[in-house]
C-alpha cells in the first residue's frame, strides 16, 4: 500500500508539472498568435501614395523587364532592348525595387527587423494580450520589449534564463511570493512565428546581378514564467494520504478480526488436543512403552547362571532392537569373562592345591619320625621352592588387581633399552639352558627411551620365559632390540616353539587364557602372563602383535615410543 501511495504520489506530480507546462505553451501560444493577428492586420492596410506609384511602375514595366530577361540567355539582345531602356529609363527607385521583388521575391522595402517590428507593435501588442482571460500568476518576457514585459498584477519576477538555451526547455522551482504564498513555478522557452514576407521576411530565388539576399533577423526568444500554488498538488496529496490511512485502517481492522479468529480456533484445537491426551495419553504411551516393557523383563531374567535374552527380536520396534542387538553383545562377553573367572579361579585353585598339597606332604614325613639334620634341611628347602611358586603367583594376581585398580604408576626415565635387554637376558639365560634352549641376542647399538624401566623389565622377562616354556628341546630364542623409524624402539622376542592357530592368536592377550593348559613343567600356570605385558605396554604408549605360524614358532614384536 506505501509503494502504490508513492506511486500515485510521483504521478500526481508529475500530472501537476505537465498541468504547468501546458499552461505556459497557451500563453506562449496565446501571445503568437495575437502578434500574427496583428501582423496580418497591418499587411491588410491601404497603400500610401508612395506605395501606388511603385505598384503603377511595376504594373507597367514588368512585362518588358520579363522579356528581356529571358532573351539574355539566348542572344537576343535587340529584342531586348526595349525592356532594358524602359528599366533604364524608370528613375524612381521605389519603382526599381518594385520591379526587382515583382520578378524575384526581392523585398520592396528596406528589410524591417524583429526588433524594430517588435517595438512598433509592442504597445498594440501588449494591450490585445492582456484584455484576453489569463491564468492569475504569469509573467511574459520577449526580447526587444524590456524592460515592460507581459505580467498578471502583483507579479514581478526577474528573469533566470540559465541553461534554458533552446525552444522547449524548461525548468521547474518553487519560491515564495509575499502576495501569493508558497508556489511552484515553471520557466519555458519559447518563440514568435517566422518573420512575414510583406516586412523584410525571406524572399523567393536568387537575387539578380550578384546582388546578396539580406539576411534574415533571429527570431525573438520568449521567456514565459507561470506559477501555481500548490495547494491543489498538496490537497492531492493529503487526498492519497487518506486512502492509504484508510487502507491500512482496513487491513489492520480485517488483521485483528483474523487474529481473534485464529486465537478462538487456536484456544479450541488446544483443548481437543488436551482432552485427548488426558483420554488417550495413557493408551498410546501404554502401547508404545509396550516393547521396553518386554525388554525389561527380558533383561531381569539374565543371572549368573543364565546369560541369555530370552526374547524375540521382532516384538521390539526398530528403535530397540540395536539396543537388544548390544545387550546380547554385552552378555555374550560377560558370559565369557564370568566362565574364564570360573576356569581361571578352578585353575588356580587346582594351581594352589597341587603345591600345598606338595608342602604338606614334604612336612608330613619330616614329621612322621625323628630326622637328620641334613634330612631336615633338604625337607625345608623343598618348602621353600614350592612357597617361591605360591608367591609368584600371588604376584600375578595382585599386579592385575593393582593394573585394574589404577595404582600402577608409570615412572618415566632416561633408559637404555638395549642394555636392559642384555641384563633380562642374562637371567632368563640359565632356565633357557636347563631346557637344552640357545638364547640369543641382537643388539643394534644404544637405544635410549623415556619410559618405565622396571615395566619394561618386566614386559622383556614375561615375553623370554614365556618363549622357554612354549619353545621345543634344543630350539632357539632370539631377543632383539632396534631403533624404530621416527623414535624410539623396538623389542622381538622370537622362538621357534609350537606356534599358535589365528584363534589363538586373537585371545593370547586375554587374562586366565592359556593356550596349552598342560605344559606346567617349570612352575604355575595360570595365563596371566601376557594379559600383564599388554596392560604394562599400553601405560606405556607402546603396541603388540605377534606373527605365529603352528609347528613354526612364534614372534612378539613391542614398539615403544621415544
Amino acid at each position: 500500500i506505501q509503494q502504490e501511495h508513492d506511486r500515485s504520489a510521483l504521478d500526481a506530480e508529475e500530472k501537476f508539472n505537465e498541468g504547468m507546462l501546458l499552461q505556459a505553451k497557451a500563453l506562449s501560444n496565446e501571445l503568437r498568435t495575437v502578434y500574427n493577428v496583428l501582423v496580418a492586420d497591418e499587411q491588410k492596410k491601404v497603400p500610401n501614395e508612395e506605395q501606388r506609384r511603385t505598384m503603377e511602375v511595376q504594373r507597367r514595366t514588368q512585362p518588358h523587364f520579363i522579356t528581356a530577361m529571358a532573351l539574355l540567355p539566348l542572344g537576343h539582345w535587340t529584342n531586348s532592348w526595349s525592356a532594358v531602356i524602359a528599366l533604364a529609363a524608370t528613375n524612381h527607385t521605389g519603382a526599381r525595387r518594385a520591379l526587382y521583388a515583382s520578378t524575384f521575391g526581392w523585398p520592396t522595402g528596406a528589410p524591417v527587423s524583429p526588433s524594430m517590428l517588435l517595438s512598433q507593435f509592442a504597445g498594440r501588442l501588449r494591450d490585445s494580450f492582456e484584455k484576453s482571460d489569463h491564468a492569475n500568476h504569469y509573467q511574459i518576457h520577449v526580447d526587444y520589449l524590456t524592460p515592460m514585459p507581459f505580467h498578471s498584477k502583483g507579479i514581478d519576477w526577474p528573469l533566470d534564463s540559465t541553461g534554458l538555451v533552446e525552444t522547449g526547455d524548461k525548468r521547474f522551482d518553487e519560491i515564495d511570493v509575499p502576495s501569493i504564498g508558497h508556489v511552484r513555478r515553471i520557466v519555458f522557452r519559447s518563440t514568435l512565428s517566422l518573420q512575414p514576407r510583406a516586412f523584410g521576411g525571406g524572399g523567393r530565388g536568387p537575387i539578380p546581378g550578384g546582388l546578396a539576399r539580406p539576411p534574415a533577423d533571429p527570431l525573438p526568444p520568449v521567456f514565459v514564467q507561470y506559477a501555481q500554488k500548490l495547494t491543489d498538488l498538496e490537497d492531492r496529496k493529503a487526498a492519497l494520504a487518506d486512502q492509504r490511512d484508510e487502507q491500512i485502517r482496513r487491513i489492520g481492522d480485517e488483521t485483528r478480526e483474523s487474529q481473534g479468529r485464529l486465537r478462538v480456533l487456536v484456544a479450541g484445537i488446544a483443548g481437543l488436543t488436551f482432552a485427548s491426551l488426558i483420554v488417550g495419553g495413557w493408551f498410546i504411551i501404554g502401547i508404545g512403552l509396550s516393547p521396553l516393557r518386554k525388554l525389561t523383563t527380558a533383561v531381569s531374567r539374565v543371572n549368573e547362571r543364565d546369560f541369555r535374552l530370552v526374547m524375540d527380536k521382532s516384538d521390539l520396534t526398530v528403535e530397540l532392537v540395536p539396543i537388544h542387538d548390544k545387550l546380547n553383545q554385552s552378555l555374550d562377553a560377560l558370559r565369557i569373562a564370568f566362565e574364564r573367572e570360573k576356569e581361571a579361579v578352578a585353575d588356580i585353585s587346582h594351581e594352589l592345591r597341587t603345591p600345598l598339597a606338595g608342602l604338606l606332604a614334604t612336612l608330613d614325613v619330616a614329621l612322621r619320625r625323628p630326622r637328620t639334620a641334613e634330612q631336615y634341611q633338604k625337607a625345608l628347602e623343598e618348602c621353600r621352592a614350592i612357597s617361591k611358586q605360591l608367591a609368584h603367583l600371588v604376584e600375578r594376581v595382585m599386579t592385575l588387581a593393582y593394573l585394574d585398580a589404577n595404582h600402577a604408576l608409570v615412572k618415566r626415565e632416561d633408559t637404555d633399552a638395549a642394555q636392559l635387554a642384555e641384563g633380562c637376558a642374562a637371567v632368563i639365560r640359565p632356565l633357557s639352558e636347563s631346557q637344552s634352549l640357545t638364547l640369543r641376542t641382537d643388539i643394534d647399538g644404544p637405544t635410549t627411551l623415556a619410559t618405565d624401566p622396571d615395566k619394561l623389565r618386566e614386559v622383556m622377562i614375561n615375553l623370554l620365559h614365556n618363549a622357554v616354556e612354549y619353545n621345543r628341546p634344543g630350539g632357539t630364542i632370539e631377543l632383539r632390540v632396534h631403533p624404530a623409524k621416527g623414535g624410539g624402539a623396538v623389542v622381538e622376542v622370537a622362538d621357534t616353539g609350537i606356534g599358535m592357530t589365528a584363534d589363538v592368536q586373537a585371545k593370547i592377550f586375554e587374562r586366565f587364557y592359556r593356550a596349552d593348559p598342560s605344559r606346567t613343567q617349570t612352575g604355575v600356570h595360570a595365563g596371566l602372563g601376557l594379559a600383564i605385558v599388554k596392560e604394562y605396554v599400553n601405560r606405556l604408549g607402546g603396541t603388540i602383535a605377534v606373527e605365529s605360524k603352528p609347528g613354526q614358532g612364534s614372534t612378539f614384536r613391542v614398539t615403544l615410543p621415544g
